[in-house]
């Protein structure tokens, strides 16, 4: 036994030698896996060992209990976070998980520091008005495109080629007898004190759409050209067929003035603006015309479009699609367009033609202040004649729109702020590039804010157009490029033209936006005083929000898309504000800068106030329309017409019972369901900024479901009153409750198709419009439950 022993023990202390590699001493290993020097080696045991617990670990592991136990510690840890973790709202969580860097408060206040503490509108105005701009021009361009850049934007270009006439030449010569009596140089006059209105780029007055050609006969004036003012003459026994006819420029546009003339069988037309109609700033009030004072210059000549923008905008050979290329399909512009030529002239060289209808024919309208012209109809004398020369070359030129675009968290709804750049001649400071200045600032004002890690809320985009001045060129084919996608994502269109034309404050808008542009009002200070423009607006007009004048870059937008518009500006208070000569040469910085706004404080306030407006829409989670002013403003309309159905038709009972089932609908959308659907909204509004503990997260998700519903919604109320087919004989206007009047053209009219068929008495009409409302309010009617 001892033996066996022994020999297990010196088993046990047997060394044996291992050689150890480059060069070290061997080190007597012990047989059980020690070394001589106390170093483990117990790798193979140890992995046994491992397997040995694991083995152990899988008999006795219970499945069933480790779940419980791992629920119950996720259990407690929520617990944990949901008691302790801080509570937060809906909207904070929305701007953490998008990392947005900064607070709405902050953003405002950014923005607000960023425009008051520089104004570069002075040199913006002056670079684009130092020279000629007209339609497709490259100076602008770059200009435009160099600005957006140094603010770190990359700007996108846009190119259109519309069909447009260039003037070649535009003459007019009385004749009496044979003899030239009179021969008109159809330009302002070069005046020292104005470098811009004398520049080498001055153009000669002419009409954009004016149709080719010359003409010789007598002619006849006929006030401002209006269906009342032909029916006079027409009343009075006035011959005025056949003739020129010299219409004076008012409250109707230069196209359906010209379109009038045509209907009564005019061969050309003459338009001119007469100094009456200025009011009382006129130099038979005792005030100097420009330069040495605020009435207007006698020579300047008011250029514009004749193409019948009430019935469409854009190219008039591409209507409803874009000219993309030079060489594409076109159609026929007859119907857009007038087929007798036409020319513009001053009050200066109308009035030696003017002169020699004193006595003829029947004295017409409003005495004006034509020197010499006692405001006889005419027709001019035996031998007393007009050769009208006409000769522009029509062909298709490339434009270019200039976009912005920031992105935002949600990328659903955008935010569109737009001017366009182009100008009639030179100059061009209060139409329009007091707005391409604004638009500039406003810019900055958003670069600004980019720069210290902003991301607004909806996206932005800020676009230039170009080919606005002969009918809206480059945001009409924008918008008939992107047609659904602006429908589907456009939240707003601000515009931005002819920003600076007096120092009266007016806000012309969709009624959807009146309660935003208000609230930005009160954050926006007036010339940068102690004192707001919400004071200010207050004090002119009590904040009322105006119809929108049609003939502005706007009307793509709301007539023909549904997208809500609006145009905020300073305008004439027509009471002693300086006279702003549009589409002249007198139209420039030095205009701007010696007779309204030599420091660019107007300018200043409408960059804020744009700014602000923008960053109210983007910035808000829930779409911040309100639908009671909305309705209320058509219930007004309505109500007027209703009347206007009984009056005229008062044995009609379906046309009656139907108005008056309108009627009904329409009270109710304005008194209970959008009372009810904008309180609604604004409870939504204010759940969305409240705080909930974390183990309320459902509640959450219960109101970002409602926050997109809402916003599904108010996105759809102003579309809802498209219609595919548009208006009756202007299927390019969609929009049933907004469209241009058709017989004066300058301004908007609330349900256009109902006061169409009161015009005409057309009791079809009526039904049809009637039918076609009835069902549209409906509509919004189940939207809105």
């Amino acid at each position: 036994m001892s033996g066996n022993a022994g020999d297990d023990n010196m088993e046990s202390s047997v060394h044996l030698a291992v050689p150890i590699p480059f060069g070290g001493e061997e080190q007597p290993l012990l047989m059980d896996g020690r070394s001589a020097g106390g170093v483990s080696r117990h790798r193979s045991n140890t992995i046994s060992s491992i397997m040995s617990g694991y083995e152990v670990v899988k008999e006795y592991f219970d499945k069933k209990k480790f779940v419980y136990l791992l629920l119950a510690s996720l259990t407690v840890y929520c617990a944990f976070l949901a008691a302790f973790a801080p509570r937060t709202s809906l909207v904070r969580d929305i701007r953490r998980i998008n990392s947005s860097k900064i607070t709405e408060a902050e953003v405002y206040r950014i923005f607000l520091d960023t425009m008051h503490e520089h104004n570069g509108a002075q040199d913006h105005l002056r670079n684009y008005t130092h020279q000629g701009h007209n339609i497709g021009d490259q100076n602008s361009l770059e200009y435009t495109v160099n600005q957006f850049k140094q603010m770190g934007f990359e700007p996108k270009l846009e190119k259109y080629y519309p069909w447009i006439n260039k003037p070649v030449h535009t003459g007019v010569t009385l004749y009496r007898k044979e003899e030239i009596a009179f021969e008109a140089t159809m330009m302002e006059d070069c005046v020292q004190d104005d470098p811009t209105s004398c520049s080498k780029d001055r153009i000669q007055g002419y009409h954009a759409y004016s149709s080719n050609g010359e003409v010789r006969a007598q002619y006849v004036f006929c006030n401002y050209g209006t269906l009342p003012d032909y029916l006079k003459l027409l009343d009075a026994g006035i011959d005025i067929e056949d003739k020129i006819h010299i219409i004076r420029i008012g409250p109707i546009s230069q196209g359906l003035q010209v379109r009038n003339a045509e209907l009564y069988g005019a061969s050309g037309v003459i338009t001119y603006t007469d100094p009456h109609d200025d009011g009382t700033v006129t130099a038979k009030h005792g005030f100097l015309t420009y330069p040495e004072g605020p009435a207007r210059n006698p020579s300047s000549i008011k250029r514009g479009s004749v193409a019948f923008l009430t019935d469409f905008n854009g190219d008039p050979t591409t209507p409803g699609y874009p000219s993309k290329y030079p060489a594409m399909e076109r159609l026929s512009p007859a119907g857009k367009i007038p087929t007798i030529p036409s020319v513009p002239m001053s009050a200066k060289e109308v009035a030696p033609l003017l002169r020699e209808l004193n006595g003829y024919g029947v004295q017409i309208g409003n005495a004006g202040d034509v020197e010499g012209f006692d405001y006889s109809t005419g027709p001019s004398p035996d031998g007393v004649e007009i050769l009208l020369q006409n000769e522009q070359d029509y062909q298709t030129v490339e434009i270019t729109n200039v976009v912005v675009e920031i992105p935002g968290i949600f990328q659903e709804y955008d935010i569109i702020i737009g001017n366009h750049r182009d100008s009639w001649g030179v100059g061009g400071a209060g139409v329009s590039n007091s707005g391409s200045a604004i638009l500039l600032e406003t810019a900055r004002g958003f670069s600004q804010l980019l720069k210290r890690g902003w991301k607004p809320f909806k996206p932005i985009k800020l676009i230039s157009w170009d080919g606005g001045s002969p009918g809206m060129l480059g945001s009409a084919e924008h918008a008939e490029e992107h047609a659904q996608i602006i429908k589907k994502h456009s939240l707003a269109y601000l515009s931005l033209d002819s920003a600076i034309s007096g120092t009266q404050f007016h806000c012309e808008m969709n009624p959807l936006l009146y309660e935003i542009i208000r609230k930005a009002a009160k954050y926006t200070s007036f010339k940068m005083e102690d004192w707001t423009l919400f004071d200010e607006w207050r004090s002119i007009s009590n904040l009322t929000g105006e119809d929108l004048s049609v003939e502005t870059d706007l009307a793509p937008f709301q007539y023909h898309l549904g997208i809500p518009s609006s145009s905020c500006r300073f305008q004439n208070n027509g009471s002693g504000d300086p006279i702003l000569a549009s589409n002249s040469n007198y139209d420039t910085f030095t205009w701007m800068e010696t007779q309204l706004d030599p420091d660019y404080k107007m300018h200043n306030t409408l960059a804020v106030l744009t700014g602000l407006t923008t960053l109210m829409l983007s910035e808000k989670e829930l779409i911040s329309f309100r639908t009671q002013p909305y309705f209320a403003k058509i219930q007004t309309h309505f109500g007027k017409y209703h009347k206007r159905l009984i009056s005229i038709f008062p044995y009609d009972r379906q046309l009656l019972r139907l108005a008056k089932t309108v009627s009904d609908l329409l009270q109710s959308l304005e008194t209970s369901e959008s009372q009810l659907f904008d309180d609604e909204n604004a409870l939504l509004n204010s759940q969305l900024i409240q705080d909930y503990p974390g183990w309320l997260f459902y509640k959450k998700i219960s109101l970002y479901i409602r926050l997109l519903r809402a916003n599904s919604k108010l996105k759809q109320l102003d579309q809802l009153f498209l219609t595919k087919r548009g208006l009756e004989d202007r299927p390019w206007m969609k929009h049933s409750l907004f469209a241009p009047d058709t017989q004066l053209g300058l301004q908007e009219t609330i349900l256009p198709s109902i006061n169409d068929a009161l015009q005409d008495y057309d009791r079809e009409k009526a039904i049809e419009w009637l039918v076609m409302l009835l069902n549209q309010f409906h509509n919004v009617k189940s939207l809105m439950e």
